[in-house]
């Protein structure tokens, strides 16, 4: 049976997808991680182990599988990306450091308004009227999840979890405009390196170099392997095929996975407006999915 152009472009649909709701699961583990690392190590300290070891881990990969690393320190896209993230990474472990798991993943939600106002600002991606209903549930299920309230201690961790997301947003936007022409292995590599870098130097100049090296590493390790390494190659792979802000939307569901993630370690109330946040989201993902089909 010969394939029509609609039958492979509804494939590509579902794999880019497919891709991305398997990076939302994995990634949702990192919070839980992360917190478990605040025990012996500062966010600074934590911050460069998690972009050291994902550059060690994807860079053990690319020579695996043989792949030449070109030089990619002329774009400055490729430089600003390894910087964006170097300050999403840092934020984030402040945060973790401050609140508690299920809250930075709640007020994470943010993540998809900045992701969508970047794609239609900076992506000059277009919204159709079939994206509108997926992109006001998912709207409308980020504001019900982001009144759930875990512990909220610190006005400081608030403003550093709300701030990463823009920066996390930002970061994948520069991925996007990059991952057609560089292999995901590379940019990877190069995004955490440069990230290493910044954060080592960071360490130096704020005295932080010694380490106390106990139980957090091992969980910055497994952070670094599923959200620096992992849950980013397939959240690059799948950019390749769906749109910055679908794949964004797709994203929405972090928190709902989070939430699940954290019951067996940490005490966390359900809320009628969590209930009702997830089913939005999930309703519209589900919808996003249909919509890209009939599109195709």
């Amino acid at each position: 049976m010969i394939k029509t152009e609609k039958s492979v472009k509804t494939a590509t649909v579902n794999k880019g997808i497919w891709l991305n709701l398997s990076s939302v699961v994995v990634m949702s583990l990192t919070p839980v991680l992360n917190k478990f690392s605040m025990s012996t190590l500062t966010p600074l300290q934590a911050s460069f182990l998690n972009a050291l070891f994902s550059a060690i881990i994807t860079y053990s990969v690319i020579k695996l599988k043989r792949q030449a690393i070109p030089n990619l320190f002329k774009n400055k896209l490729v430089i600003l990306l390894g910087i964006t993230n170097a300050i999403s990474i840092l934020l984030q472990y402040v945060s973790v450091s401050l609140l508690d798991p299920v809250s930075v993943g709640l007020f994470g939600r943010f993540y998809i308004i900045f992701a969508l106002l970047l794609s239609i600002i900076i992506m000059h991606e277009k919204v159709s009227k079939a994206d509108l209903m997926p992109i006001i549930f998912t709207l409308i299920g980020t504001i019900l999840i982001t009144n759930f309230h875990g512990s909220l201690n610190s006005y400081f961790g608030i403003i550093s979890a709300i701030s990463y997301t823009f920066f996390f947003a930002l970061t994948n936007m520069l991925a996007k405009k990059n991952i057609e022409n560089v292999e995901t292995n590379i940019l990877l590599f190069y995004n955490q390196s440069i990230s290493s870098l910044i954060l080592g130097i960071s360490l130096l100049a704020s005295n932080q170099i010694i380490f106390n090296f106990k139980s957090g590493v091992i969980s910055i390790f497994g952070s670094a392997f599923m959200s620096g390494f992992l849950g980013l190659y397939l959240f690059y792979e799948g950019l390749k095929y769906i749109s910055f802000r679908n794949a964004n939307l797709i994203r929405a569901l972090n928190s709902v996975f989070v939430f699940l993630f954290s019951i067996p370690f940490f005490k966390v109330p359900m809320t009628l407006n969590f209930i009702l946040g997830g089913a939005f989201i999930i309703i519209s993902i589900i919808w996003l999915g249909l919509t890209s089909r009939k599109d195709a």
